[in-house]
């Protein structure tokens, strides 16, 4: 679970210098690389006409089987309606921390991926089909984590991607304003440059502020994920407990149904068997595979029917036994959980914030 090691990062060179740098070469934009966000292509054409749909490193095709488009003979119009279809889903599916925005060209399928920030100029929305935002991925509540901690019900949810998702962004605002402070464009000025020194400030206290709380939710990973399986396990045992009588009653019966046809079909078996020939081979064929399949439904019959009469004999002492347990890990996670409130309380995201 543990998330690479954070870089440090420093404002490269102070906004004066760069101010200046800049009143003496003029030129500075042109020989510097141009740091801003970047065009990409989601519709991908094989060498048979056919579509499909990446959208930042990640294939839609799965999720449209059934819509088959060709744009050798399709318009533009409905290939544009599938790739809306395509950003629908991903927003769905995959990232909701990035805002797709739909520019007036409406057949126009590129992107353009602004980096954290951005201004969009005109020109940038006159050549795109969608402009699609980085937008700061929202930070864990504490009654988020108190729920997480001591919530007797499974709380699946991954806080740790969450967070790894925050520092990441963080670490692309300080990329994208460390090169505009490197690379000032003709209409940089000072207070721009304070504005980037600045952001760049914020992003990495907002990195250690999440680093640091990842590193204390870290010493409780293993727990998150045994308590939920707790969980889970005590709803299935009161649940079997509880329904014992009937399944054994239903496996018995259907069992028994199932055993019945076993001789039957091993005595048509052995009559063909015994009058053997080219003309009856597939019929004896089929004959042992459903022997085989009765054989192996009878099993797992019986090994379900095991099961439910091993939790109707002991299922009270397996319930409490698994809730004894459940309380064990619950209590250990709640004293964990006083450091992350402790945490919260004299580390405040607002303050932050306010930088």
């Amino acid at each position: 679970m543990r998330i690479s090691a954070i870089n440090t990062y420093n404002v490269k060179s102070s906004q004066n210098n760069i101010y200046n740098s800049k009143n003496k070469n003029n030129n500075i934009k042109n020989n510097a690389p141009s740091f801003s966000g970047h065009g990409a292509n989601p519709i991908i054409t094989n060498e048979r006409g056919d579509v499909s749909c990446y959208i930042l490193g990640e294939d839609l095709a799965p999720y449209f089987r059934d819509y088959n488009v060709n744009i050798k003979k399709d318009s533009v119009d409905k290939i544009s309606q599938y790739l809306a279809n395509n950003v629908q889903m991903y927003t769905e599916k995959f990232d909701k921390n990035r805002t797709f925005e739909k520019t007036e060209n409406k057949y126009n399928t590129k992107f353009y991926i602004a980096d954290p920030n951005e201004k969009i100029t005109d020109k940038i929305r006159d050549e795109y089909g969608y402009i699609v935002y980085d937008n700061e991925p929202p930070f864990p509540t504490i009654e988020q984590l108190k729920d997480k901690y001591t919530s007797r019900k499974a709380v699946p949810h991954d806080y740790f991607v969450d967070l790894t998702n925050y520092i990441t962004y963080q670490q692309r605002v300080i990329s994208a304003d460390e090169n505009s402070l490197e690379y000032p464009d003709d209409d940089y000025t000072a207070e721009q440059g304070d504005m980037y020194s600045s952001r760049i400030n914020k992003a990495q206290q907002k990195i250690i502020y999440a680093q640091s709380l990842f590193n204390m939710m870290y010493k409780t990973g293993q727990e998150f994920i045994y308590k939920d399986e707790l969980v889970n396990r005590l709803a299935d045992l009161k649940a079997k407990y509880n329904s014992a009588d009937f399944k054994l009653e239903n496996i018995a019966f259907e069992k028994y149904l199932n055993d019945e046809c076993i001789p039957r079909k091993e005595k048509t078996y052995e009559s063909f068997a015994s009058q053997a020939s080219p003309a009856n081979y597939m019929t004896r064929l089929s004959l042992l595979q459903s022997i085989e399949m009765y054989k192996k439904r009878s099993e797992e019959y019986q090994k379900e029917y095991d099961m439910y009469a091993n939790i109707k004999a002991h299922g009270p002492e397996m319930i409490a036994q698994t809730e004894g347990e459940l309380n064990h890990v619950l209590d250990k996670m709640s004293k964990n959980f006083e450091e992350i409130e402790n945490f919260y309380r004299l580390h405040r995201i607002e303050d932050i914030e306010k930088l």
